[in-house]
């Protein structure tokens, strides 16, 4: 392949906090976790596509034994075997060694591969337990349960190394070669011939659509489409509520208009314009959300026109028909949907990167219930599943390295999302800052930290704010040991409390209890446990009566999905709140503190309502860092927005939460690393079964 050369160094220099992988990771078989997952290494040039991941800097201080333990709120029994859709049969041929071809050849040499996996096999069916139903198939978002189901449909146009993560090379997909310009506003790629879309026999669309996509040529037309339409979504799609928040918020410094052909639509060379220098673009493009998302400029149009019935929300609305209109370059094409028990994906049989995949597919089974869902995982039902708000949970960890290790690989690593309590501070007593502080300083995360604490592993990392612990973006161990709410040294908590107890007294709320909120979570376990725990806290520590109030996925969005500047309809929400896609801070900020990208999670809960000017100053750090290139000069202004959001406490971030991805042992060629972007998915085509 080409050498990639990347001009404009002061664009790339902070492109990203390093993180680097779990300890797990280097393990052949179900490992004892590390105590903590390693921490991230400082922010690199990303100057080639093989340049060496950096060495990690050492371990935050793991912090002191709490002096109690939380109450045991979760009890995970393995329930009995669940009665499931049949699985599909798996084929057990003799297996057949995957033929040698220059891309099988330099993945198997490269630093991401595990001499113990052995050879590829080639053929059988993965099956993966989705743990919530898929309704949304548009390539520019997908979550963690909804990725795998079509992401890998698609390629992106440079990529992050799926074996090697945020720590790895960043590596050509449908680019071969991208150019910075030396302002920063300008990045050129160079794209991949000889390139063609799928030719998908199940396929849905039109037979006109059809006539005009399958199986031809991806060009820089079709690149030039994607990208508008990924950050300037239409207004059809607007009309339906369809924005892309992912793609929008990592490259919403793209001038509308911006990604033409100099070449002409046909040729091969796509120029992307920006307003703006930032110091993450080149992260962005791959990584950030929705990035895998090149379709053909024809099936973008007809979207954009109403998908034939008047909605441009046909990727948006997921049915059995709709799940297979889905077509790009990617190593696996959509074969089947049926609603309420799961989809297909089957290998590309054209696929550009020659003997690839190696699966013949991978079917999704939908399974809500936590227990029903690990209970196939042991049972041999479903090989992989562990990903976000779906990790095993610590009793199940339990379980597995109790009774299972010899079959099932356990790979603890951080999580995409922290977990936080988000308040609405148009509710009162919400509104005022002394209230939502001393809720900050009456709880213990230590007893988070235990209650989450797997035999003698750790389930979170302490201590945390905002920003990805271990990254160079968060503030320095010591300084946030120190910091009153995060410091655990003898009888500091006790003081904490006692500070928390006098702020709400100050506050005027001197009933018993002080007053009564509600918290809303969706059922997923892992969410109810957290509204469960700061229903103890706040009862014990400050006698606030927290009530804990469960809704499914739809109405927590109806209710919290609000338009700028409405209230949401709820006191505190307790879900995934902090977040990062390449380590980068914007990831978070733009969802947080700019308005006109701000994530339905914190949008309209009342911070320039009740607290406008230190809402503003948050606002223009925020900006500020993002075009800051020199990197210990945006260090430093993102310290300063870390300092500001412990005292002005809109959100209370709690220690980042460790998942563990699990997987039967003859999966090979597949790796988790810390807070895996959906990017992980086109990993899809280099696992294998050894069956």
């Amino acid at each position: 392949m080409k050498s990639i050369k990347i001009l404009g160094v002061a664009l790339v220099i902070s492109l990203l906090a390093m993180v680097a992988l779990a300890c797990a990771a280097d393990e052949p078989s179900a490992p004892a976790a590390p105590q903590q997952p390693q921490a991230a290494a400082p922010a690199a040039p990303a100057q080639a596509a093989s340049q060496a991941a950096p060495a990690a800097p050492q371990q935050p201080a793991a912090p002191q034994a709490a002096a109690q333990a939380a109450p045991a709120i979760t009890a995970v029994p393995v329930a009995p075997a669940p009665v499931l859709a049949p699985p599909t049969p798996v084929p057990t041929p003799v297996p057949e060694m995957a033929m040698e071809s220059d891309w099988v050849a330099q993945y198997l040499a490269s630093d991401g591969y595990k001499a113990e996996w052995g050879q590829p096999v080639r053929g059988n069916i993965v099956r993966y337990g989705a743990n919530l139903r898929l309704n949304g198939h548009d390539p520019n978002y997908g979550h963690t349960y909804e990725g795998p189901q079509f992401l890998p449909t698609y390629n992106s146009l440079i990529k992050f190394d799926p074996w090697q993560g945020l720590t790895g090379p960043i590596l050509p997909d449908l680019a071969t070669t991208w150019d910075v310009s030396g302002d920063g506003k300008v990045v050129t790629f160079t794209l991949r011939e000889d390139v063609k879309f799928q030719d998908n026999p199940y396929s849905t669309l039109p037979d006109e659509v059809q006539a005009a996509i399958m199986g031809r040529d991806f060009t820089c037309a079709d690149a030039a489409a994607s990208l508008q339409f990924a950050i300037y979504p239409p207004q059809s799609l607007k009309d339906v509520n369809v924005t892309h928040a992912g793609p929008r918020l990592g490259l919403k410094h793209m001038l509308d208009g911006g990604a033409t052909c100099p070449d002409g639509p046909m040729g091969n060379t796509l120029r992307v314009e920006f307003s703006e220098a930032r110091a993450g673009t080149i992260g962005k493009f791959a990584g950030v959300t929705g990035m895998p998302n090149n379709m053909p400029k024809e099936l973008i149009d007809w979207v954009a026109d109403g998908c034939g019935v008047g909605r441009a929300d046909c990727f948006d609305q997921t049915d059995d028909k709709t799940y297979l209109y889905g077509t790009g370059t990617g190593a696996f094409i959509p074969f089947e949907r049926v609603q309420d028990v799961g989809t297909k994906i089957r290998a590309n049989p054209d696929y550009w990167r020659e003997g690839l995949p190696f699966l013949e597919g991978v079917d999704h089974i939908e399974i809500e219930d936590t227990t029903t869902r690990f209970t196939a995982l042991i049972t041999g039902q479903v090989d992989y599943y562990g990903e976000g708000s779906a990790s095993l949970l610590p009793g199940q960890v339990e379980q597995v390295l109790d009774s299972f290790a010899d079959e099932i690989h356990l790979e603890p690593v951080l999580h995409l999302w922290g977990k936080g309590l988000q308040f609405n501070m148009h509710r009162e007593p919400f509104n005022d800052e002394r209230v939502r502080y001393a809720i900050h300083l009456g709880i213990d995360r230590d007893e988070w930290a235990e209650f989450n604490r797997i035999k003698d592993l750790v389930g979170v990392i302490r201590p945390t704010n905002w920003m990805p612990p271990g990254t160079v973006w968060a503030l320095p161990d010591d300084e946030l040991w120190a910091l009153p709410g995060f410091r655990n040294g003898a009888g500091e908590k006790a003081e904490d409390i006692a500070e928390a107890n006098r702020l709400l007294d100050e506050a005027g709320l001197t009933n018993s209890p002080r007053f009564t909120a509600g918290c809303m979570t969706t059922p997923q376990q892992i969410f109810v446990d957290g509204c469960l725990w700061f229903k103890d806290q706040l009862k014990k520590n400050l006698d606030i009566e927290l009530n804990v109030d469960v809704v499914e996925t739809a109405v927590q969005r109806q209710r919290g999905q609000t338009a700028h500047g409405v209230p949401p309809e709820y006191d505190v929400h307790y879900g995934s709140k902090a977040r990062t896609d390449v380590a980068d801070p914007s990831d978070f900020y733009n969802i947080f503190l700019v308005p006109d990208a701000e994530s339905w999670y914190h949008r309209g809960t009342g911070r320039f309502q009740i607290d406008a000017e230190r809402a503003q100053r948050l606002l223009d750090m925020a900006n500020a860092q993002a075009v800051e290139l020199d990197p210990e000069k945006r260090r430093e202004i993102v310290h300063e927005i870390e300092r500001e959001s412990i005292t002005a406490a809109y959100m209370i971030p709690m220690p980042w939460s460790i998942i563990w991805p699990a997987w039967h042992k003859d999966i090979r060629g597949w790796r988790m690393f810390n807070h895996p972007s959906q990017i992980k998915w086109s990993g899809w085509e280099r696992m294998w079964l050894a069956r």
